[in-house]
Order: C-alpha cells, then sequence, then structure tokens
C-alpha cells in the first residue's frame, strides 16, 4: 500500500505538471517537440519533489519492497541448496552400490593403473 501511495503522489505530480508545462508556455503548439518538453519537465520535477518533500513517504515504500523481496528470497529454494540435495542423493546411492558390492568405504580401487615398466625408461 506504501509502494503505490508513493507512486500514485509522484504520478499525479507528474501528470499535472506536464499538462500544466505543456499549456501554460504554449508548447500544445510545438506539436511532438512540446509534448516531449513537457515530459521531461515534469518528470524532472515529479523527481525532485519527491526526493525532497516526501522522503518519509520513499523510504517506507522502499522498505516495503526490501521486506517483499526477502520474503520472496526465504520461500524460494535456492538452486545451490538443490544441487546439494541432488549430490547427496547421488552420494548415498553409490555408497549403497559399494555396499551391495561388497567394497568398503577405503576398499575404491583406482580406475588407471600405471605399468610398471613405464616407471623404469
Amino acid at each position: 500500500m506504501k509502494v503505490f501511495l508513493y507512486t500514485l503522489l509522484r504520478t499525479v505530480i507528474f501528470v499535472g505538471v506536464a499538462l500544466a508545462v505543456w499549456f501554460l508556455f504554449g508548447w500544445n503548439r510545438w506539436g511532438w517537440l512540446g509534448a516531449v518538453l513537457s515530459i521531461v519537465v515534469g518528470a524532472v520535477f515529479a523527481f525532485a519533489v519527491g526526493y525532497l518533500f516526501f522522503d518519509k513517504a520513499r523510504r517506507a515504500a522502499a522498505e516495503s519492497v526490501e521486506e517483499r523481496a526477502a520474503r520472496r528470497r526465504a520461500a524460494k529454494p535456492t538452486k545451490e541448496s538443490r544441487a546439494d540435495e541432488e549430490a547427496a542423493i547421488e552420494d548415498a546411492v553409490q555408497d549403497q552400490q559399494r555396499r551391495d558390492a561388497g567394497l568398503g568405504n577405503d576398499d575404491r580401487r583406482p580406475t588407471h593403473r600405471s605399468n610398471p615398466a613405464d616407471d623404469e625408461a
């Protein structure tokens, strides 16, 4: 709600200033250039007023957004935790296969055996 009110406040200021500039300075006769300049002046003015005079509302809206983002991050499982879970499952399956084959954890045999004749040369 705080984000909505702050956004509504800045939007009203933006539209009001842009329309006032467009009509008061006669930029409505300039065509699209007058519209663009009015929009730029309105945006700058709305930013300045929001930053200088509505600091409390801006901070409250920012805190509200940060709280919502933190709740989403906490609720969503991360990719790292899923990868860790999958690695643990794979390790358990491999350990079970070793036990079924009659091998203990220390009885692992190397897959590549060196040739003793290579060591003599």
